[in-house]
């Protein structure tokens, strides 16, 4: 008689813990969900968030020099060495179409970019004299369908084109 008395207790005990430990678990799950969500990578720009996808400009390196943001437009300085000027047009370009397809793939937000291209110039005082700027869209980005016009005649899709010399 007492292991039946037993079994009944034992089994009252452990539902009672059971519905504690779920309630618990519960609680836990609810506090959790109501926690603001982190923000997203691709929507925090800075000059460390782009680098990847421009590379860093530094010595004879071609890169992202430096970047501005106001509420309008990214503005991207970016240096291109080229030991010979003579095709600079197509070599920005070539140099810069991966590139811009990255940013425009990565980061979301980014509707208008301004790129201002300077070359390398050992003339100039920090050694970068600017050569062109011009501004890409999202949609101009698109209605080239990522094909090779931005590879190969960047400076007549872009708008805003605007040379240094």
């Amino acid at each position: 008689m007492k292991t039946r008395e037993h079994r009944g207790a034992f089994g009252l005990r452990g539902l009672g813990l059971a519905v504690l430990a779920g309630l618990a678990l519960w609680g836990s799950v609810a506090c959790r969900s109501e926690k603001p969500a982190p923000p997203k990578t691709e929507d925090m720009l800075s000059l460390a968030a782009l680098t990847p996808a421009f590379g860093e400009a530094k010595d004879t390196a071609s890169g992202l020099a430096d970047f501005t943001q106001s509420d309008r437009e990214i503005i991207l300085s970016y240096h291109l060495y080229l030991a010979d000027r003579s095709n600079a047009d197509a070599e920005i370009a070539r140099d810069l179409a991966p590139k811009i397809r990255r940013l425009y793939g990565h980061f979301k937000s980014v509707d208008r970019a301004s790129f201002e291209v300077s070359l390398s110039d050992e003339a100039s005082p920090n050694g970068w004299k600017p050569y062109v700027s011009f501004v890409l869209t999202r949609k101009i980005v698109k209605e080239t369908g990522w094909s090779d016009l931005l590879d190969t005649d960047l400076l007549a899709v872009a708008i805003d084109v605007k040379r240094a010399d």
